[in-house]
């Protein structure tokens, strides 16, 4: 069951980049957590009939990355930079700077989790956290950098998305595993869970309360 809530912003990443950003200069805390109302957006508030299918990492993206915010270390880009500019230099029309840097991403993923998970459970977990966080890493960072753009700037963009993910890792599976137990516990309550663009939102406070500012904000709610 859904019950949907209208004029809801997620400040965040077009897909992925956090929910977050609540002004400071607001006297309340936010009951809703790091969602900020502003312009037009999707929220609604799953319940019973699949509420916890919802429960996947690429609905945590936006919230994770709003939490796990360390820099792509030099020499990832670096060498990132190297191989993807000598092959963008054979067909520079051809790299797409997005496409590019999801699919090496998402390739490093199973290397990278062997490194830091022990398990197969664990690596399955922290591999599908991976690529989850490609999606939305590359998407941010390939933003605004066009088919047109030289090699230089594709391979610069792609590699800042990819090696960021590998430098929040360990960060981005603990996120979502903590994520997905609050969501699923969410879910199996009668207020349900708050899914913002398809982003699940960790409400601060009650529902009751999250709802309630979102009615002092001047927002429409549905129900």
């Amino acid at each position: 069951m859904r019950r949907t809530i209208a004029q809801l912003f997620v400040s965040a990443f077009t897909f992925a980049v956090p929910l977050l950003v609540v002004s400071s200069a607001s006297a309340q805390p936010n009951p809703c957590g790091n969602l900020q109302a502003a312009a037009a957006g999707q929220c609604e508030i799953r319940t019973s009939g699949g509420c916890e299918g919802y429960c996947e990492p690429v609905q945590f993206t936006a919230e994770c990355s709003g939490r796990c915010t360390g820099s792509a270390e030099a020499s990832c880009t670096g060498s990132c930079k190297a191989d993807c500019e000598g092959e963008c230099n054979v067909d520079p029309g051809s790299l797409d700077c997005e496409g590019s840097c999801t699919a090496s991403c998402k390739a490093n993923c199973s290397a990278n989790c062997s490194a830091h998970a022990d398990g197969s459970g664990a690596r399955a977990e922290c591999e599908s956290s991976c690529k989850a966080s490609c999606d939305g890493e590359c998407n941010v960072s390939c933003e605004g950098t066009p088919p047109s753009a030289s090699c230089e700037a594709k391979c610069e963009a792609s590699c800042e998305g990819e090696c960021k993910v590998e430098a929040n890792i360990d960060c981005n599976v603990d996120c979502t595993s903590e994520l997905k137990g609050g969501c699923e516990v969410q879910c199996s309550t009668p207020d349900g869970a708050l899914f913002c663009n398809g982003q699940y939102v960790d409400i601060a406070g009650t529902m009751e309360e999250c709802k309630n500012w979102l009615l002092t904000q001047g927002i429409d709610v549905e129900f």
